[in-house]
């Protein structure tokens, strides 16, 4: 395939990766990082046009062909490393990226770089393949996350590109320079725009992965997410509790339990009004978040209602954990327009000796009633109260 047919092949799937980027973007504006994307199509889709003109024999100036469309094909790496730092969230400014763009264009036109190939190649060369470098090395720190498998094919696809951009490069600097006299700089050529369409190809692929595997996680984290405080809602929770209470049935660890519920949540409703009453469920959530380990797990169990699930916790953590958490939410204010405090009670029950993990939720709200009915604004546990039982039918 000659080299006239390869750039039109890769205008054409530039042309419609980019079209389909930019129908993606209008539809879900949400992840913003895809407008890098696109303009990493748009500088591939003018470079194999302009490649395609060049190659069709029509004349183009200096500054259209080599000075622009080799600037194009270090923009491409760059737009995409600014699509990749933007959607990692990564710390710093991209507006830096457009000042190399802009210095690398400029650069052509020195006198010993316009007139020499091999100048030429040493100054875009080098960019490229660090900009990939950059990629793979933010896609990497990330690659445990949600997301990882498809960091993994970014990846790949850079690793590619570095290997064929690298080897490719290296051939025709060695013929430049007259190391090398095999004259196969035309194949090599031609090896490169398809190397070029098939990283094309996989770049955008990953691209639309990308989009389509976060939209379906923020779908799932909407069905499994309490809108209000963003804790796990009761549509999960069977599922969740019967898995960790599995889990530790089988390490023979104990799980604990902690139901929690604010003391007075109707009084502050009707006195404060509801925005207030959502102020203080929020304070809850966000004071029970900061107590937890990464491996806990925190429902939104009812209205006014939470529900802590500890792995691996004995009775006595538990306890201590529950009673580190009341005092936390007792000592800090809800800051609303009228700042207030609350308080909460909270039910505690472990499962040894539980059959099943509905048993142990029907414990911690037996403890949770004790503890309201005890005057609330103190931790009760179930052991506490099955042997208060005990001791009322032995009398």
């Amino acid at each position: 395939m000659d080299l006239l047919t390869l750039t039109i092949v890769n205008a054409f799937i530039a042309l419609v990766a980019t079209a389909v980027l930019v129908l993606q973007d209008s539809a879900d504006r949400q992840f913003r990082y895809q407008r890098y994307f696109v303009l990493a199509g748009l500088c591939m889709l003018l470079n194999a046009s302009f490649s395609a003109l060049r190659y069709a024999g029509y004349p183009l100036p200096y500054w259209l062909f080599p000075a622009l469309t080799n600037s194009l094909s270090v923009g491409a790496s760059l737009a995409l490393a600014a699509g990749i730092h933007r959607h990692l969230q990564k710390p710093g400014k991209r507006f830096g990226l457009l000042l190399v763009f802009m210095l690398i264009y400029a650069l052509h036109f020195v006198d010993y770089i316009s007139n020499n190939l091999g100048y030429r190649m040493l100054l875009n060369i080098p960019i490229v393949l660090l900009v990939n470098f950059w990629c793979i090395a933010m896609l990497w720190q990330a690659r445990h996350s949600e997301l990882g498998k498809v960091y993994l094919a970014f990846m790949a696809t850079f690793i590619f590109n570095i290997l064929q951009f690298g080897g490719r490069s290296t051939y025709l600097l060695l013929e430049q320079t007259q190391v090398l006299n095999t004259n196969y700089s035309a194949l090599v050529h031609s090896i490169g725009f398809f190397c070029l369409t098939v990283f094309a190809i996989l770049i955008f692929c990953c691209i639309i992965m990308l989009s389509h595997r976060q939209q379906k996680l923020m779908l799932q984290q909407l069905s499994e997410r309490d809108a209000l405080t963003g804790l796990l809602n009761r549509r999960t929770l069977d599922l969740r509790l019967a898995a960790e209470f599995n889990r530790c049935q089988r390490k023979g660890s104990s799980l604990s339990l902690l139901l929690l519920d604010a003391d007075h949540f109707k009084k502050i409703n009707d006195t404060l009004g509801h925005a207030a009453g959502d102020q203080a469920v929020q304070h809850i959530a966000r004071i029970a978040d900061q107590q937890l380990r990464d491996y806990d797990l925190l429902f939104r169990f009812g209205g006014e209602e939470f529900l802590l699930c500890l792995p691996d916790t004995d009775h006595s953590t538990a306890l201590q954990i529950a009673e580190r958490l009341r005092h936390s939410i007792e000592k800090q204010a809800v800051q609303a327009t009228e700042p207030f405090t609350l308080t909460v009670s909270i039910g505690v029950a472990s499962s040894p000796g539980t059959a099943d993990w509905q048993s142990l939720l029907k414990h911690a709200d037996q403890a949770l009633y004790m503890a309201k009915f005890r005057g609330r604004n103190q931790v009760q546990s179930f052991s506490a109260v099955k042997l208060e039982h005990a001791t009322a039918i032995s009398d």
